[in-house]
């Protein structure tokens, strides 16, 4: 599990915790948790949701450990809000399209901007065996607290991130069809996966751009 510090954000925001696990073993579960969550009323509905307050993401679709950075940070910042610092609420909240701030991890990941499409896709579904996991928190929030409530979910083998970056891996038929890179593979160039590596995190990095 990696954690970093991002003193240029607000304090309840400044600190993103990220783990990966491989041979996971209760995906179904996961997904059933996340959709009773989403239901459930009263203190019990909170209780469940704060459980499983983490974005859930499958990795089957990451093509580097920093496709799966850049998604992360473009969800937080494209949520904050954008007046002058002066301006801002002390800490400012995030305003998200979707759900919460860890959904629109999954909406950053997305090529396009449907939030059933991102979900469906780079959610945790219920053939999931490798699964990242991401977590905004406030300033001097503890790794190991974090890491122990999301073992408390995710039954898998922690894995050190640097394995994303091992192309061998990666189901380039599903990349391929979700990010429309299939015309890449008639290029008479070296290196294939790894222009298709950039180019996946380029789509990522620069889709809100304006």
């Amino acid at each position: 599990m990696e954690t970093y510090t991002l003193p240029h954000l607000p304090p309840n925001l400044r600190v993103l915790h990220v783990a990966y696990f491989e041979n996971v073993t209760n995906a179904p579960d996961i997904r059933r948790r996340l959709v009773a969550a989403a239901t459930a009323p009263g203190a019990e509905g909170e209780a469940a949701r704060t459980a499983v307050d983490f974005a859930f993401i499958e990795a089957g679709l990451l093509v580097s450990k920093e496709h799966l950075l850049t998604g992360a940070l473009a969800a937080l910042l494209t949520s904050l809000p954008q007046q002058a610092r002066a301006e801002l609420p002390a800490p400012p909240e995030p305003k998200t399209r979707s759900h919460n701030l860890h959904s629109e991890v999954l909406m950053a990941l997305s090529p396009n901007n449907n939030i059933t499409d991102a979900i469906r896709r780079h959610g945790v579904g219920d053939g999931t065996t490798r699964l990242a996991v991401v977590k905004f928190a406030a300033e001097g929030s503890s790794q190991a607290e974090v890491y122990g409530a999301i073992a408390d979910v995710v039954k898998g083998e922690l894995t050190p991130l640097d394995a994303l970056d091992d192309a061998a891996r990666i189901d380039w038929a599903r990349v391929d069809k979700v990010y429309k890179l299939g015309e890449m593979n008639q290029l008479k160039v070296d290196d294939i996966p790894r222009r298709k590596v950039a180019a996946v995190v380029n789509t990522v990095a620069v889709k809100h751009v304006t």
